[in-house]
């Protein structure tokens, strides 16, 4: 059984993969296997996986229909063979130390979950490294035992990204998870249905570890979903039943994160809103039947304002106040002049 499993979905991504491929045969950890999932991709990152997987044994091959990400990652999870699971996307690359220390941290400790740092690079349109950050975990370095999940939720709940993190896979088999198919948010809703699952322990490593590349990752976001108008708070909500499974509805520090998730699916209902075709009468209609729902209100309502951006914040109070149209009218002059 590999130590590891690497999932890699791939769709037109033939200028990255040569970086990431070779993060990954540097690997320090040599025992693993790279699953790499063509998504019909138009351009060679098909032959480019085919090649990895000719001259590596420890890289497979799956070919498919264009089907998105999460039915690529689907593939991948039943294929399968690792005693952890690393999702890794193709733009993206890893230090060449990552697979050891993730690994033996994660035997050292037993642990479920293994959190750690990220770097984040900017880069221009011209593919120029601008800057590098590095953020921690949502933890403090440290072993987390007995009921993690329940215990850090405040810390650990909105932390989406699954590429972050090294999940035990028997976990995530014995509970029979997958990723939805959805455009946005899939890999919130696999990570929520995890901690949903009750993990034993889980492990954080402050040092950063993955290159998160920024430029890509900002497209997706800033693209119009219009099946956001019918279903925007699905995240939110997954979080909202994980607390109401556990009993914890009652609970302030349970409910106040809950109340944040809430929020930030509605500023992104917002910004969706200014990347549409709509009306401004249409917008103000979408956001005041959202307003309409107790949840919704509740939370913006009690939102603590001094960690929000200035934009954010004056939102939140106009949304206060009732005044939808001036919510629509701002966030389309931001966007406007963001985009």
């Amino acid at each position: 059984m590999p130590r590891i499993s690497f999932i890699l979905p791939v769709y037109n991504m033939e200028a990255y993969l040569p970086r990431v491929l070779r993060s990954l045969r540097a690997q320090t950890l040599p025992d693993f296997e790279a699953i790499l999932v063509n998504d019909g991709s138009r351009d060679r990152s098909g032959e480019l996986c085919a090649q990895a997987a000719t001259e590596d044994s420890r890289f497979r091959f799956i070919d498919q229909p264009n089907s998105g990400v999460a039915a690529a990652r689907n593939a991948a999870l039943d294929a399968a063979r690792g005693e952890y699971l690393f999702f890794l996307d193709p733009d993206d690359w890893i230090e060449t130390d990552a697979a050891e220390i993730l690994y033996h941290t994660a035997r050292e400790a037993d642990a479920d979950l293994v959190l750690f740092g990220v770097f984040h690079d900017y880069y221009n349109a011209e593919g120029q490294l601008l800057r590098t950050t590095a953020d921690p975990p949502p933890l403090p370095e440290g072993v987390y035992r007995g009921e993690p999940c329940k215990q850090q939720f405040d810390k650990l709940a909105s932390s989406y990204l699954v590429i972050t993190k090294l999940f035990r896979r028997a976990c995530v088999e014995r509970a029979g998870l997958r990723f939805p198919c959805r455009q946005l948010g899939e890999d919130g809703l696999f990570y929520t249905a995890f901690c949903r699952t009750n993990p034993a322990c889980v492990a954080a490593v402050r040092r950063p570890l993955y290159h998160y590349t920024i430029a890509r990752k900002a497209s997706l976001s800033n693209s119009y979903h219009p099946e956001r108008l019918q279903d925007n708070f699905y995240l939110s909500n997954a979080v909202w039943d994980t607390v109401a499974a556990w009993g914890l509805l009652e609970s302030p520090k349970h409910l106040q994160k809950a109340r944040f998730c809430t929020v930030r699916d509605l500023q992104m209902g917002i910004k969706n809103l200014a990347l549409s075709p709509l009306t401004t009468a249409q917008r103000t209609a979408w956001l005041r039947e959202a307003l309409r729902d107790p949840r919704v209100r509740q939370a913006v309502q009690h939102a603590p304002l001094r960690h929000l951006k200035v934009n954010d914040k004056v939102k939140l109070l106009l949304c206060r106040l009732h005044l939808y149209r001036a919510v629509v009218l701002l966030s389309s002059v931001n966007q406007h002049r963001n985009g």
